[in-house]
């Protein structure tokens, strides 16, 4: 893995060498960021109607009686939070090809604007890349998720259950962006294709090459 300060290097003239490559067209900022942000707010609000539903028919609520005079863990919302970016990106990482230790994996760290995230330059398959992408949404929303749900049936630790629920939520707003991208990909990419992304764009040919695929230099 490699660390790059800044924006991620950018070659707008850069593409995979050879042939039956087909460029991967995103949405427009504006547009995408409206996606995002639809998408971010559905699936939060999917889980909670899941848990209420589920809370509703099991006639009860988490921890109990006792949780309704219990003042909010705050320690485990601020955890939360600060754990969300960091396991969200390591979840991308970790299915990248090599499990994401390989220097094709780049984290990018922008500390001006106090953040940072992982990108590939190379390529995988389809199906690689979209595990990679629902990764999170995955572990940290859905898993969540089941677990409050069996909290409803076995009384847990309050502090826990609320962690689950702000890791829920915000994960679950945080991957509007992957879910967009994902939709995108599904749209444009046969099922047995390779991505290959070059110089910050995203490309796919049907067919695995005949040799390895030759990437630009940096």
């Amino acid at each position: 893995m490699r660390i790059h300060l800044g924006n991620p290097p950018q070659d707008p003239g850069a593409s995979p060498v050879g042939e039956g490559w087909h460029r991967v067209h995103s949405p427009g900022s504006r547009l995408g960021y409206l996606l995002a942000g639809l998408i971010g707010l559905v699936f939060p609000n999917l889980f909670c109607l899941w848990l209420i539903m589920v809370s509703v028919l099991q006639g009860g609520s988490w921890g109990g009686e006792e949780a309704t005079s219990t003042a909010t863990p705050w320690g485990a919302v601020v955890v939360a939070l600060l754990l969300f970016i960091p396991l969200h990106e390591l979840l991308h990482a970790i299915w990248h090809p090599q499990q994401g230790m390989s220097a094709q994996t780049v984290m990018v760290i922008w500390p001006a604007k106090m953040r940072f995230g992982v990108y590939y330059e190379g390529c995988m398959t389809r199906s690689r890349w979209l595990a990679m992408r629902t990764a999170p949404l995955m572990v940290l929303s859905a898993i969540p998720a089941a677990l409050l749900t069996l909290l409803l049936f076995v009384p847990g630790a309050f502090g826990l259950e609320t962690f689950l629920q702000v890791m829920m939520l915000v994960n679950g707003i945080g991957s509007g962006g992957d879910l967009v991208a994902v939709l995108w990909v599904l749209s444009q990419v046969p099922p047995k294709a390779q991505i290959c992304f070059c110089g910050g764009k995203a490309y796919w040919r049907s067919v695995s090459p005949s040799g390895p695929v030759v990437l630009p230099s940096a």
